[in-house]
C-alpha cells in the first residue's frame, strides 16, 4: 500500500509492504537461530535505542554489546579505531574461509601496507573504465530474459550471481584462464555454509577441528577456492601483467610508503577476498533492489524515467552513471533494508569504555547494520521503502555513521565504490528494458550467513517493457 507522510514540511512517498520486515527479533535468543538467522537474536532494544546488550553464552560470560548509536559507531570504528580487532569469534569463522594475512583480516601494519598498496586500484577514475563491462553483462542478461518471453518466476538473486560474476571474470580478472565457474560459484556457497556454525563452536571455545554439518564440504571448497586463485594467478605472472583489470592493476600495486609489492600467496589470498566479496555483495543489492521495485512499481516507473532522459536508447557509459541520481537512490533504500554485510564486529584490546558505557576486553561488540539501517530513532517509518530519504540535500543532513552498507572508518570496504558503479550500472540497463513484478503468494525471507542472501531466492515475472505489463503497481499492492 501506499503511504503519504510529512517530514520537514515536505511530503514524502513511502512504500509500506508487510514482506519488508521479514522476521520480529526473538523472544530469547537461540541457538537454533545461531545458524538459521542470527539476526533474530539481536536484541529488541537495537531496533529503538543506541546500546543494547544480550548475556553471554556462560553465567560468567560478559555480555555482547550492540551499538546503533552513530556517535559510539563513530568513536568506535574511527576515533579509536586501534583500541579494537576484529572480534575473536569472527575472527576466527572468517578465517576458516580465507587467509588471516589478507586484507580483509589482517590488522595492524600488516593491513595498512596492503590497503595502501592496493587502494590505487579502486580509485574512481580507473574503475569508471569498468563501466562498459557493467553495462554489457547486464545487456547480455536482459537479451537472454527479453528473447525468452514473459517468464513467470524468474529467481533474479541467481541470475544476478551469474551476472556479477560474469562482472568479476571481466573486470577483476581479465579472465586470464579458463575455469568452471559453476564449480567456483558452488564452492562459494558450500564455503560461506560453514560461517554460521563455525561462529557458533567459536563462541562455546570448542577446537577449530570440531566438525559441524557441511564442515567437509566447506573445507573442500576453499581448498578449491584458493587453489584457483592462485592457479589464475600463475597464469596471469606467465602471460605478463598486461591490460586493464583490477588484478592487472594489482600485479604491479606497490607500497607507496616502503616500496612493498605483493608475493603470489598474498595476491591470491586478496584475489579469492575480493572475488568472494565483491560479486557476493553486488549479487545480493541487485536482488533486493529488483524485489524492491517489483514491490513499488511507481519507483520502478521512475527509475525507467529517469535512465531514458539521461541515457536514451545507447549503452550507459562512464559519463551517464553519476547522472542517475535517482537510480542511485534506489540501491541506496535498498542497501538500507537488506545490507549485504547485516553486521559487523569489534573487540577491545584492554576493558575499556564507549561513551559512558564500560567494555570489556572479553565482550563482541556489535555494529548492528541491520538494526541500524530500521532503528526507530533514527529513521522516518524505518520499515517503509522510500528511495527520497537519500536525495542530496536529505542524505547530507545526516549523521555520518547512521548509514553504513559498506562499514565505516579506516576499514571501509575498498571495493564501495566499484559495488555502487557497477550495481548502478546493473540496475538501469535491465529496468530500461524490462519490467518486473512480483510472484503472488510469495514470501521472501532472509538466510543470512557472511552476507545477507535471500533465503529460498528472490522469484520474479520478467516481461519487456511496451508489452501487456500493466504499468500501475504490482498485484495486491494498489495505493491506498
Amino acid at each position: 500500500m501506499l503511504c503519504d507522510s510529512t517530514a520537514s514540511g515536505k511530503a514524502a512517498t513511502m512504500f509500506h509492504d508487510p514482506d519488508f520486515t521479514p522476521f520480529e527479533p526473538a523472544e530469547r535468543p537461540s541457538y537454533a537461530n545461531s545458524v538459521s538467522n542470527y539476526l533474530k537474536n539481536w536484541p529488541a532494544a537495537s531496533y529503538r535505542e543506541g546500546f543494547s546488550t544480550l548475556p553471554g553464552v556462560w553465567k560468567s560470560s560478559p555480555p555482547t554489546v550492540f551499538l546503533t548509536d552513530p556517535a559510539l559507531i563513530q568513536e568506535l570504528l574511527v576515533e579509536r579505531a586501534d583500541q579494537f580487532t576484529r572480534a575473536r569469534i569472527s575472527a576466527r569463522a572468517f578465517s576458516a574461509l580465507m587467509d588471516p594475512a589478507s586484507l580483509f583480516l589482517a590488522e595492524g601494519t600488516d593491513w595498512r601496507w596492503q590497503r595502501r598498496a592496493a587502494a590505487p586500484a579502486f580509485r574512481h577514475e580507473n574503475l569508471l573504465a569498468f563501466v562498459p563491462i557493467f553495462a554489457a553483462c547486464a545487456t547480455a542478461r536482459a537479451l537472454e530474459w527479453r528473447t525468452a518471453g514473459a517468464l513467470d518466476a524468474v529467481d533474479v538473486h541467481k541470475a544476478m550471481t551469474r551476472t556479477t560474476f560474469d562482472v568479476i571474470c571481466e573486470a577483476v580478472l581479465g579472465d586470464p584462464v579458463a575455469f568452471d565457474r559453476d564449480a567456483f560459484l558452488a564452492a562459494l556457497t558450500d564455503a560461506f555454509g560453514g560461517f554460521s556454525w563455525q561462529a557458533l563452536f567459536a563462541a562455546f571455545g570448542l577446537p577449530r577441528w570440531a566438525p559441524h554439518p557441511g564442515y567437509y564440504r566447506m573445507r573442500a571448497a576453499v581448498m578449491h577456492l584458493n587453489s584457483e586463485a592462485a592457479r589464475i594467478i600463475a597464469a596471469r605472472r606467465a602471460a605478463g601483467s598486461g591490460g586493464r583489470n583490477v588484478l592487472a592493476l594489482l600485479l604491479s600495486a606497490r607500497d607507496p610508503e616502503t616500496g612493498r609489492v605483493m608475493t603470489d600467496s598474498e595476491l591470491a589470498s586478496n584475489l579469492f577476498t575480493f572475488i568472494a566479496a565483491g560479486h557476493e555483495t553486488a549479487a545480493i543489492a541487485l536482488a533486493w533492489s529488483l524485489w524492491l521495485i517489483a514491490k513499488d512499481q511507481t519507483t520502478q516507473e521512475r527509475l525507467r524515467q529517469e535512465v531514458a532522459d539521461v541515457a536514451g536508447a545507447h549503452e550507459i557509459g562512464p559519463d551517464d552513471v553519476d547522472k542517475l541520481v535517482f537510480t542511485q537512490q534506489v540501491v541506496q533504500e535498498a542497501l538500507r533494508l537488506f545490507p549485504p554485510a547485516p553486521g559487523l564486529t569489534r573487540q577491545a584490546k584492554e576493558d575499556t569504555q564507549i561513551g559512558p558505557y564500560p567494555i570489556s576486553k572479553k565482550s563482541s561488540v556489535f555494529v548492528a547494520i541491520w538494526s541500524l539501517h530500521r532503528n526507530e530513532r533514527l529513521w522516518e517509518e524505518p520499515t517503509a521503502f522510500d528511495p527520497d530519504r537519500f536525495a542530496p540535500e536529505k542524505a547530507k543532513a545526516r549523521h555520518r555513521f547512521v548509514y553504513l552498507p559498506f562499514g565505516g572508518g579506516p576499514r571501509v570496504c575498498i571495493g564501495m565504490s566499484f559495488a555502487m558503479l557497477e550495481i548502478t550500472t546493473i540496475l538501469a540497463t535491465l529496468v530500461r528494458e524490462l519490467r518486473f513484478t512480483t510472484v503472488p503468494g510469495f514470501r521472501a525471507d532472509v538466510a543470512p550467513n557472511v552476507t545477507l542472501r535471500p533465503k529460498g531466492g528472490l522469484p520474479l515475472k520478467i516481461e519487456r517493457v511496451g508489452r501487456s505489463a500493466s504499468s500501475g503497481r504490482a498485484a495486491g499492492h494498489s495505493p491506498t
